[in-house]
C-alpha cells in the first residue's frame, strides 16, 4: 500500500464538537503541548483553501507572508505574517483563519522518530482524540472521496468544494 501516515478526519474531528486544545501532543517543542492545533491549521488550510486562479490573498499582502505554488496551492511564511489581515479581507471565500496562526509554529514531528523505533507506536494526538479523527495509517490519496496529501507524513478527509460537475 504505501507510506504509513498521519490521517486526519476533519468531519469526524468537526462532529465530536472537541476543541483542538483537547488533543495531547508529546513534541516537547509545541508551546503549552499544543502541537495538534498547530498541525489542525495547516491541515485545514491547505484543504479548505480554494486555490484561486486569481490569488487575491497573494496579492493583498504587503509582506508577502503567502506564496502562490505551482501546483495551485497556497503557502503560509508565518514568520513574515504582521497581523494585518488584508489576506483575510481579500479572501472571496473566507478560508484564511488568521486567530489560528501561530507566529512561532513548531512544525509537527509526525514523531517519526518514535515510529521508526517502533512501527506500532501510537501517537499521544492519536491517543487524545476522537475515535477515527486523527489515525495513524497506511492511506491512498484519493480526491473522489475526498481525501488529500500534504506533504510526506500528513493525509487530510475534509469536505469537497467540488460541484457535482467536479468544478470550483
Amino acid at each position: 500500500m504505501g507510506l504509513k501516515r498521519l490521517f486526519i478526519d476533519i468531519p469526524v474531528l468537526l462532529e465530536s464538537n472537541v476543541s483542538a486544545d483537547k488533543i495531547q501532543c508529546e513534541y516537547m517543542y509545541h508551546q503549552k503541548n499544543y502541537g495538534a492545533f498547530s498541525l489542525l491549521e495547516v491541515a485545514e488550510f491547505s484543504a479548505y483553501c480554494r486555490q484561486c486562479k486569481e490569488v487575491f490573498c497573494v496579492d493583498a499582502c504587503p509582506r508577502e507572508a503567502l506564496e502562490h505554488q505551482e501546483n495551485g496551492m497556497i503557502k503560509r511564511y508565518n514568520m513574515r505574517c504582521v497581523g494585518c489581515k488584508s489576506c483575510v479581507l481579500a479572501c472571496p471565500f473566507g478560508t484564511i483563519f488568521p486567530e489560528v496562526i501561530n507566529y512561532i509554529t513548531s512544525k509537527c514531528d509526525f514523531c517519526l522518530n518514535q515510529l521508526e523505533s517502533n512501527p506500532e507506536y501510537t501517537p499521544a494526538c492519536v491517543q487524545t482524540a476522537p475515535a477515527n479523527s486523527f489515525v495513524m495509517k497506511e492511506v491512498v490519496e484519493d480526491h473522489k472521496q475526498n481525501i488529500f496529501f500534504i506533504g510526506n507524513h500528513l493525509a487530510v478527509r475534509t469536505p469537497s468544494w467540488l460541484n457535482k460537475e467536479g468544478r470550483l
